[in-house]
């Protein structure tokens, strides 16, 4: 996605671009670890019904990564995945629940490969579980997963195409993934592919890299059994804009800072058995994050 791809992708793509392939694996520095953190300012409320003002919403996450690089040819590779993620979401008038902050952890695996000719293909699928609730993965477990293809139609244009869905905690959804990038020159690239990436990107150096870009945001998650609602699975999802810089030193190092506004988006909240919803609409705020990546 790129943000809701991680960055680790870009190792990806740069071991595809070699013209030499390293023999060795830790010449590729194949054990990667990082973070990431964002924060949203706080958010007006508005309930669907009645449209009446409902208080304020506060959005905040952090997680921490490990994952590997394994080669299996010189264009296709593995990348195994672990991550442990906290994330505050507090409205201070929510009806149903009274807990704000939540962990879990997630596992994934992604498969890229080169080896079709024009075609970049990325299949993901990755799993969530609440680390409070972690004997109970039929109700607290979340599945999500994507396929994505780049095709080069011309040196300078590719269109992608895919299908990106989850199932779990009462619901499940399906997208296309369907979109174009275009790279007039080694400096400047333009991509738009629904509903991940939305960029303008200058390349200054070949380490700094500037950027306007669209941010997509979704959490879902369920809360326990001692809340006035009892396993409420509660649903938060905007879009935001921001300035991003991003510094790299390829297949080694990658840091990334961004701010920007969100435009709010939905928050809803439904009983354990995924009826009876309560909808909101969330209003804009500022937002600010980090991201860092380091391979040895």
């Amino acid at each position: 996605m790129k943000k809701w791809i991680p960055l680790f992708f870009i190792a990806a793509l740069s071991l595809g671009a070699q013209e030499e392939p390293s023999r060795s694996l830790f010449d590729y520095h194949p054990i990667h670890v990082g973070g990431n953190l964002i924060r949203l300012g706080k958010a007006d409320v508005t309930l669907r019904r009645g449209d009446k003002h409902s208080g304020n919403l506060y959005y905040r996450k952090s997680n921490a990564f490990l994952f590997m690089l394994l080669p299996i040819s010189e264009c296709s590779y593995f990348f195994p995945r672990v991550e442990w993620n906290t994330f505050t979401l507090a409205w201070n008038k929510n009806p149903k629940f009274h807990k704000n902050h939540y962990y879990y952890s997630q596992f994934a695996l992604t498969f890229y490969t080169t080896s079709v000719e024009k075609w970049r293909w990325i299949l993901r699928g990755e799993y969530n579980i609440d680390l409070e609730h972690f004997s109970r993965p039929s109700l607290y477990g979340l599945f999500t997963g994507f396929v994505w293809g780049s095709y080069q139609i011309h040196r300078k244009w590719h269109y992608h195409v895919g299908i990106l869905g989850y199932t779990g905690m009462e619901g499940q959804e399906v997208y296309p993934v369907i979109g174009l990038d275009y790279a007039p020159n080694k400096k400047w690239l333009f991509q738009v592919v629904f509903p991940m990436v939305y960029a303008i990107e200058y390349n200054l150096t070949k380490n700094w890299r500037f950027s306007l870009k669209g941010r997509p945001l979704k959490e879902r998650f369920r809360t326990g059994s001692n809340e006035p609602q009892p396993r409420s699975v509660f649903n938060y999802s905007s879009m935001g804009a921001e300035f991003n810089v991003h510094y790299e030193i390829p297949m080694r190092f990658e840091f990334e800072a961004y701010a920007g506004y969100n435009f709010g988006g939905s928050f809803y909240i439904k009983n354990r058995f995924g009826h009876n919803a309560l909808y909101t609409d969330v209003g804009g705020s500022p937002y600010a994050g980090l991201s860092i990546d380091y391979a040895f």
